[in-house]
């Protein structure tokens, strides 16, 4: 069981983290009240802690999610 949390971890991290740098935009644009467009660029430090939070919790999220379900079988069986 362990083996299988601990895989899932580091699976779920890795691929989130790549797949928040594809699709994760560094660029936000904001519209004012008068209708003007303006393009907020976070800065790559910001941006790759902000990434790397975010693969965090989508890994921790995926070890509580099988280990429920690893419980849930076991006590099946």
């Amino acid at each position: 069981m362990e083996k299988i949390l601990v895989k899932t971890g580091i699976y779920s991290f890795i691929v989130s983290f790549f797949l928040l740098v594809v699709f994760l935009k560094k660029e936000e644009s904001t519209t004012d009240v008068v209708g003007m467009t303006s393009f907020v660029i976070t800065p790559f430090p910001e941006f790759f802690f902000q990434i790397f939070r975010y693969s965090i919790i989508t890994s921790i999220i995926a070890v509580i999610f099988v280990c429920a379900y690893l419980l849930s079988n076991k006590k099946k069986a």
